[in-house]
């Protein structure tokens, strides 16, 4: 019996794609995975799309405590490999200190309220030799806030819809809650 209740809670942390819904606008930490096609995404994802490809990936966000760096949360933005690929295509990585996570909160809940086109504002992140910035694009009548991460002569562009946005703020500001739970500060 305790061996099918141990069951019914893993089952009950991970979700099926028919269950999870890509345009929900909520954060729901409780969820420990979701399987999206033929691959599982840790925690409650945002989708994206990255506008070079274009594909569609998914976030993940948490607290971290890495050597050689002030307790941070780490946003990934993941692109699925396609079949036969062997090497990443496009994805990438913010790990931003307290303060740092706090300005990009702010920045999230700003392009949230616009209601235009917004050039590129910088981001500050823990990592040095990284260039990621956020701005407002309009295509087709619909707002999206895009993540872009510019590297030599490339950028590669995240594109989250409004909803995914909203998603993704909620994942990072639990993440801030559990990175103040964890250091005291």
């Amino acid at each position: 019996m305790s061996g099918c209740l141990m069951m019914l809670g893993m089952i009950s942390g991970s979700l099926l794609a028919a269950d999870w819904d890509p345009n929900d606008d909520t954060f729901d930490p409780s969820i420990q995975s979701v399987v999206v096609g033929d691959a599982s995404w840790i925690g409650d994802p945002s989708p994206f799309v990255h506008l070079g490809l274009p594909r569609t990936g998914y976030t993940y966000v948490n607290a971290t405590h890495w050597d050689g760096f002030d307790p941070s949360v780490q946003l990934s933005l993941m692109v699925p490999l396609k079949a036969g690929e062997t090497t990443p295509q496009a994805g990438g990585m913010l790990m931003m200190n307290k303060v740092q996570t706090i300005e990009l909160i702010k920045l999230f809940e700003t392009g949230l309220r616009a209601d235009s086109k917004q050039e590129p504002i910088q981001i500050k992140t823990a990592m040095k030799d990284v260039n990621w910035s956020m701005a407002i694009a309009t295509d087709e009548g619909q707002r999206f806030i895009q993540l872009q991460n510019k590297t030599n002569d490339k950028v590669d562009t995240y594109r989250f819809s409004i909803n995914a946005s909203k998603k993704l703020l909620g994942a990072i500001r639990h993440s801030l809650q559990k990175l103040e739970s964890t250091t005291g500060k």
